[in-house]
């Protein structure tokens, strides 16, 4: 199955469209792995760069898939540099073909969460994170975002399926059930 950016590439080999496409998504995948913002940035500049130079981009089924395990990797070389006294092993962090949830935690889940909520439209994903992330009830997130909780519910519902959706997309069956629940 083909994806909106296998389209793209397939289609004169538009790079820059891919890189506004998945910039941001894998940029806050990449600062919950490295919590840093600027390395974050850096590592996916990188990735970018090392695309465009190859001239590789064309060449790959599921871009999408390709570039969010690729910068998981350079995420994981990153924190290898940093602190070579504390080794990280690859099998540490999910891989996206793996479909044992016991062997998964929360820490390594955490980045795939705000990966996927960077694609939900705006306020779909600021309701969502304020559910998830901050852990407010329907009621508060009404206050806050001066909405009402119908409304609340309703974006909610959205973030959710369209979350579902991503996680089929890109593999993660099995996360399904741990991250939207």
């Amino acid at each position: 199955m083909k994806d909106s950016t296998s389209k793209i590439i397939q289609n004169n080999g538009e790079f820059e469209k891919v890189f506004h496409l998945h910039y941001s998504s894998l940029c806050n995948y990449a600062l919950k792995v490295t919590g840093d913002k600027s390395i974050a940035e850096d590592l996916v500049q990188d990735l970018f760069i090392q695309l465009w130079e190859r001239k590789t981009l064309a060449r790959i089924r599921d871009i999408e898939r390709y570039l969010l395990r690729s910068i998981k990797f350079k995420c994981i070389d990153y924190l290898k540099y940093r602190d070579t006294q504390s080794e990280i092993q690859v099998e540490e962090f999910p891989d996206e073909a793996s479909g044992i949830l016991s062997d998964l935690t929360e820490e390594e889940i955490e980045p795939l969460l705000y990966y996927l909520a960077a694609k939900l439209p705006p306020k779909t994903r600021t309701v969502f994170l304020l559910s998830r992330e901050s852990g407010l009830s329907y009621k508060e997130i009404a206050e806050e975002m001066e909405l009402s909780v119908k409304t609340v519910e309703s974006q909610m519902g959205r973030a959710l399926r369209q979350l579902r959706i991503l996680l089929r997309t890109l593999g993660f069956l099995s996360l399904i059930p741990l991250l939207l629940t």
